[in-house]
């Protein structure tokens, strides 16, 4: 938020939405007050409208509003130019080192150096000054290490954290205009980095890329797979593994559309998950679901078992349905569904459906709130996921029934998907209240193939967009 960069500050409001949106979810008030704060400063440094942030400050602290929330005049700051700073123009990690590339000459004075030991980690932390970045944090995951993480500091400053397990003996060098940190298990021919700080004295502040990323520091290293192009319908070999988490829709006391010939949703979806899982861990992932059999759990608490495991992907299944009065048998097909805005009546109705007493329960004001952080990074990529799995289930089933419809990929408000920190999708396999889709539903066969389906939707996007 102290960045004089427009691009670092949109980096903190969405931050900040991301934050709301945990505490909404938590019902933890103090979360909601901290990041509605945040917001409404965002909001102000972005010459956005802040109006709808400030009705939801009320509604959670009424109090604290009227001392700490009035709009302050923005003040404009002189852009200054970057001066003597160097931008850094190109990362690669490439034997065994990390290669920053500027785009000038790199200041020999201008580095600096210190460790921090924590209880299952050591982080390696340099300061590059004065020096500035095209994006607001970058994370490097690989071999030999955790996690790279690279950040803008403050406005002068650049920060590189290497994470590991365990303690290593980093060197570095200057050539020109590039600066290389050893890795790992990789070396430079150079002198040893000056000697680190000792962990009893004063400790820094901790740096936008250590800290933005705390809640997803057990997180496994992004998986690679083969570079060699696989056909889009046909399962390859993993390097290393993803985590996905499916969500079996409902169960308990919550048994979802009841179709034809009282057939239950909750019933299917899970009988298809269970399936579904078992194909996957063939194939090298690791496989969670939210329920293994038929008990009930509230919906803010499935995203948030998927972010606790540190899943790479999250797919909710459920099966359609349509009112009593309406045409049970006109009405069929396969749809998938990502988070964002209903923007037809179909879609408001399937969510309608899905969703459950947890957004009905919110006032008018945090209902605005929450529409408005829903338009977030991961709504890009749970929409590729979705046309992915979307056109393997098809592939999949039609290739032994006839007369499959088609319903595409939509947009809908489903409560299940708010707070997933990966891409998240949930499917509509079929209509339960249509005679012929709700026998299929049920069928071992129909099953297979639509779990088949879905898993390499899910191989076809890892292959496109996570290696």
């Amino acid at each position: 938020m102290a960045s004089e960069s427009k691009a670092v500050v949109w980096r903190g409001y969405h931050d900040y939405q991301s934050l709301y949106m945990k505490g909404l979810l938590e019902n933890d008030k103090s979360l909601q007050k901290r990041a509605l704060e945040g917001l409404i400063e965002a909001s102000n440094r972005l010459g956005l409208d802040a109006t709808r942030y400030r009705n939801a400050l009320k509604t959670v602290s009424p109090k604290s509003y009227r001392h700490k929330n009035r709009r302050k005049p923005t003040v404009r700051r002189s852009r200054k130019s970057s001066g003597g700073k160097i931008r850094l123009r190109k990362t690669e990690v490439r034997d065994g080192r990390l290669v920053l590339h500027f785009n000038r000459q790199v200041p020999g004075d201008g580095l600096r150096h210190f460790i921090l030991k924590e209880k299952r980690r050591v982080l390696y932390v340099f300061d590059l000054e004065p020096a500035v970045l095209p994006f607001a944090i970058k994370r490097i995951r690989g071999e030999g290490f955790k996690e790279i993480r690279i950040g803008q500091f403050d406005p002068r400053r650049v920060r590189v954290v290497v994470e590991t397990r365990k303690p290593y003996k980093p060197t570095w060098r200057i050539e020109g205009e590039s600066l290389q940190i050893s890795l790992p298990g990789g070396s430079l021919v150079v002198r040893p980095v000056a000697k680190a700080v000792k962990k009893s004295q004063k400790r820094p502040q901790h740096s936008v890329a250590s800290s933005a990323s705390r809640n997803r520091q057990k997180r496994p290293a992004t998986p690679v797979v083969s570079k060699k192009r696989a056909p889009a319908d046909k399962h390859y070999t993993l390097d290393r593994t993803y985590t996905v988490v499916i969500d079996p829709g409902h169960g308990g006391k919550d048994g979802g559309a009841v179709g034809y010939r009282g057939k239950r949703e909750k019933d299917a979806v899970l009988a298809l998950a269970k399936r579904l899982k078992t194909i996957l861990k063939k194939r090298g992932y690791r496989v969670y679901l939210t329920r293994e059999r038929d008990r009930f759990i509230p919906l803010k608490r499935r995203t948030r078992f998927a972010n606790r495991k540190h899943a790479d992907l999250f797919i909710s299944i459920h099966a359609n349905a349509v009112p009593k009065n309406g045409d049970r048998i006109k009405n069929r097909g396969i749809e998938t569904y990502f988070l964002s805005r209903a923007r037809t009546n179909r879609a408001k109705r399937v969510a309608a459906i899905e969703n459950s007493s947890d957004v009905k329960s919110m006032d008018r004001y945090t209902k605005e709130a929450y529409l408005s952080v829903l338009n977030r990074e991961k709504i890009i990529e749970s929409n590729k996921l979705a046309i992915d799995l979307q056109r393997q289930m098809l592939m999949s089933v039609r290739r032994a029934y006839n007369g499959v419809v088609d319903n595409g990929v939509r947009e809908g408000p489903f409560w299940v998907l708010v707070g997933a920190q990966m891409p998240a999708v949930l499917i509509e396999v079929g209509y339960i209240s249509n005679p012929t889709e709700a026998l299929r539903l049920f069928s071992s066969k129909y099953q297979n193939l639509l779990a088949e389906g879905i898993a390499n939707g899910i191989e076809s996007y890892v292959y496109h967009n996570l290696r």
